[in-house]
């Protein structure tokens, strides 16, 4: 996931055009503590994360194109296919996304809940690749979610995708999001989700205006769950596969872990990684999961609710509000070559968006 340098730039609120997209999940930011979420975020296990970690680390490269990268995938897919109910594939050809699903219990909704992560990797040197905290760490997080949903029933179809290409250009969520038949109620990306230091270390949000409710859970669970991150919402650009789903008007969030280093190095390695956090990331994911996904045998999210929990001290007046229009694809369309803005909203109402350049 490359950090990369802005170009700032003003537009005016009015002059962008959304294009219509399904409908976020409807949630309410104020519900209570639930035992039954509490016992679902208790089966997240720390030494499998490490256990999937150590087994990716073992391939030097996972490097797009590379024999490594394949081997990957045919990891995840065996990981995935040993799973009791879900439906694994590969997905768009010879980018080898691989996919698993699990089907929903009800009829009442059409929308699937989506969470991801990138499982190629990259590095000054492509032979000695090991990408361990960008992104063996998500997709261990990514694969333990999988172990752990399956055990459960939701009203929602769950996805579970690993993407390919993504430090190439996010070619495995671009074909994707390309060819999506479901409307999204919600995308989940981790990438860069196992560094983190001291008794709260930080985690960064990153999320579009259809995510802004599921992202005000995310906040409210951080506290009534007990994961107790320091939680910022910094606005550069970090580039990873929601930006897919941004600019395809899917609702879609990222909690990441700052800073990067030794991403994109040959030292990011196992020893690098804080599974400690990985853990905590995973729990947290899935408490707004299971709400948006709508598990069975917890209490349903309330609607008409929203932005009933107040944000931490300082975010409600912060005049760069990191969230995007829920259809970016008109400003998105002004730099398909490569150059991928990221808007936030500023106190005047007007529109203040990153532009950056991969």
């Amino acid at each position: 996931m490359p950090s990369l340098a802005c170009l700032r730039f003003v537009l005016l609120a009015v002059a962008v055009s959304l294009v219509p997209a399904a409908a976020a999940a409807d949630l309410s930011s104020g519900s209570a503590y639930d035992p039954g979420v509490a016992a679902l975020l208790a089966e997240i296990n720390e030494s499998e994360l490490r256990k999937t970690a150590s087994d990716l680390q073992e391939i030097p490269t996972r490097a797009f194109g590379s024999g490594g990268n394949r081997e990957a995938g045919d990891y995840i897919y065996r990981r995935l296919a040993d799973i009791p109910g879900l439906d694994v594939e590969f997905q768009a050809g010879e980018v080898r996304n691989v996919i698993a699903r699990l089907p929903g219990s009800a009829n009442t909704s059409t929308e699937i809940v989506v969470v991801g992560a990138h499982y190629d990797s990259r590095s000054f040197d492509p032979a000695r690749a090991p990408g361990i905290t960008d992104n063996g760490c998500g997709v261990a997080v990514v694969l333990e979610l999988a172990r752990v949903m399956s055990r459960h029933s939701f009203d929602r179809t769950v996805e579970f995708a690993f993407w390919n290409a993504e430090e190439n250009g996010r070619h495995g969520s671009r074909r994707y999001v390309a060819n999506i038949s479901a409307p999204v109620a919600l995308y989940l990306n981790y990438d860069s989700t196992c560094l983190g230091e001291g008794d709260r270390p930080r985690l960064n949000l990153l999320y579009n205006r259809g995510a802004r409710e599921a992202a005000e859970l995310m906040v409210h669970h951080n506290t009534l769950y007990g994961t107790n991150f320091t939680l910022t919402r910094n606005a550069a650009p970090f580039m990873s596969d929601h930006i897919s789903f941004w600019a395809r008007g899917h609702p879609a969030m990222m909690a990441h872990a700052l800073p990067q280093w030794p991403a994109h190095t040959p030292d990011d390695t196992v020893d690098r990684a804080s599974f400690e956090f990985a853990g905590k990331n995973a729990r947290l994911g899935l408490s707004v999961l299971a709400k948006v996904a709508g598990m069975e045998g917890i209490a349903p999210v309330a609607t008409g609710e929203s932005g009933a929990v107040p944000w931490p001290e300082g975010w409600a007046d912060n005049p760069a509000i990191p969230v995007m229009p829920r259809n970016g694809a008109a400003i998105h369309r002004a730099g398909e070559d490569g150059y991928h803005p990221a808007v936030r909203l500023s106190s005047s109402g007007a529109i203040w968006a990153c532009g950056c350049s991969l």
